[in-house]
């Protein structure tokens, strides 16, 4: 009986052993780096350049928060810094904050601060004696007035009825503006987010590091480093070796077939757009006819397979303006004959056709974009368009994309890929179908008169303007063409646990992974 308690106590000793040794070695993995590869480097860490998945994807939702946020299972608006809100008149709202939160820095989160960061973000206004320009004031089609009535009360004014306002919170997010006496972009974030910034080298990482103080739950994993690496093959290579263990932006052939690829979508669209102040696209049967050259049937799945559909529309179905069973219909299908006839159409009435254009592009537009590009070009080239293919880097092509347009600059059919994560055309249409939209390159009344409309209607009279804009836009202007709506693959290391959702095209939150070795 003696050996037998012996013998126990040893072999209980020895599976203590091993449990401690086996949590200790849990403990480390899950204190190592957890690495990111993102397709491309954010050109801005401000908290009001966010709109962007080349900034939102490292510092939404990890280093910043929004007032608002929208939930990806419901679609619907929801409290982040905020906890609720109300619709006191017409045109004023007031939010109740979170207490108790604090930045990264340990300044207290208040009603000041969010009406700071309400007025920071929009475009155009003084702030600091000079002018901010941020990618997130797109959202802010007419400027909006914020002020703290008290320490956790904030009240914002719009200038006319504006039922979507707390959805148009959900781009605001917020940094700490104590330390920040001039208009320069913000180059070292400090937000309420689970993660802090630790450290940028430019054109190789940033890295990001728990916030203890954090006032929700707090995450799993420690440290974050974030690389950036342009080519597909290479992300998911460093999957497989190790080197990373999330990879964003993967090709079809790259997946590797079980768990540890998953698809989602976002709401993203390819898009081309029509250059429409310049020849040859002045006239609309010309811009129709690069819709009818197109064989996004053929074109869309021998190249983007799993990842694409072909696609008609510049919205997703989750979005009130897209308009359903609008792709059965005839109306911007392939027939390249019918592109030659509305080509010599215009020609005839004196329009110069055979002007030369540019078919802008970028490397990292999505996985396997150029191949498709090159099968674009070829349709565009059998209908008798002459253009010139331009690939360049981000940067030069968003200024291709934003106005004003440089007097000299050709005419372009530029692609895009666009996303709504929202589920409101406000958040597409105004900047880039109406005549001052920031990324327009059409000006048509009829839309920019329907749309003004859309913008103060509510749920379904809503969704059936902005449905009727659409529908002008595609078969009277069509200067947004649609190509392919997007399945986003991405590929996660051996024991990560993440499930993407419609909003991880646009940030990838850090929080909500769970690693099991």
């Amino acid at each position: 009986m003696k050996l037998k308690s012996v013998a126990s106590a040893a072999f209980l000793a020895a599976g203590a052993v091993s449990l401690t040794t086996a949590t200790t070695a849990l403990a480390q993995g899950r204190d190592k780096p957890f690495t990111v590869v993102l397709a491309v480097e954010p050109d801005s860490l401000d908290p009001c350049d966010t709109q962007t998945a080349q900034n939102a994807n490292v510092v939404r939702g990890n280093v910043f928060e929004s007032l608002t946020h929208v939930s990806p299972v419901t679609g619907q608006v929801e409290p982040m810094l905020v906890e609720s809100w109300k619709h006191v008149s017409e045109k004023v709202w007031e939010f109740k904050l979170k207490q108790g939160v604090t930045f990264h820095d340990g300044t207290p989160f208040d009603a000041k601060v969010a009406a700071a960061n309400i007025k920071r973000t929009q475009a155009g206004v003084d702030f600091y004696g000079g002018k901010l320009a941020c990618y997130n004031s797109e959202q802010f089609p007419e400027h909006v007035e914020s002020e703290a009535v008290d320490q956790y009360t904030l009240r914002v004014t719009t200038p006319r009825p504006d039922p979507i306002l707390p959805l148009r919170l959900s781009y605001v997010d917020v940094g700490d503006l104590a330390s920040q006496t001039k208009t320069d972009k913000i180059t070292n974030p400090i937000g309420t987010g689970p993660y802090k910034f630790v450290s940028r080298t430019q054109g190789e990482s940033i890295k990001l590091t728990r916030f203890d103080g954090y006032w929700g739950t707090k995450p799993e994993v420690k440290d974050v480093v974030y690389l950036y690496r342009a080519e597909p093959t290479v992300r998911a290579g460093m999957i497989t070796t190790g080197e990373a263990q999330l990879a964003t932006a993967i090709r079809a052939e790259d997946a590797t077939g079980d768990d540890r690829t998953v698809s989602y979508k976002d709401n993203r669209i390819v898009l081309m757009r029509t250059n429409t102040y310049k020849e040859p696209f002045i006239d609309p049967r010309v811009r129709m006819a690069v819709s009818h050259a197109i064989n996004r049937e053929k074109i869309v799945p021998a190249l983007m397979g799993i990842t694409g559909s072909p696609w008609y529309q510049m919205l997703g179905p989750q979005v009130n303006g897209y308009i359903p069973n609008f792709d059965k219909t005839d109306a911007l299908k392939y027939d390249p004959e019918k592109a030659k006839a509305l080509i010599a159409a215009a020609k005839a009435d004196g329009h110069p056709v055979d002007t030369e254009f540019d078919l802008v592009t970028r490397p990292d537009i999505f996985p396997g974009g150029d191949e498709v590009v090159q099968a674009i070009a070829q349709d565009l080239k059998s209908v008798g368009f002459k253009f010139k293919v331009l690939s360049i880097e981000t940067s030069a092509w968003l200024k291709y994309l934003r106005r004003p347009f440089p007097p000299e600059q050709r005419a372009t059919l530029q692609m895009i890929s666009h996303d709504n994560t929202s589920g409101d055309a406000s958040f597409s249409f105004p900047k880039y179908i109406t005549c001052e939209g920031a990324v327009s390159a059409t000006c048509n009344p009829e839309i920019d008169k329907i749309i003004k409309e859309a913008d103060v209607a509510e749920g379904p009279k809503r969704a059936e303007l902005y449905q009727q804009a659409a529908r002008i836009l595609y078969t009277k202007e069509s200067s947004m063409i649609g190509i392919a709506e997007q399945a986003r693959l991405m590929m996660l290391g051996e024991g990560v646990q993440y499930k993407p959702n419609p909003l991880s095209g646009l940030e990838i939150r850090i929080a909500d992974i769970r690693l099991s070795k």
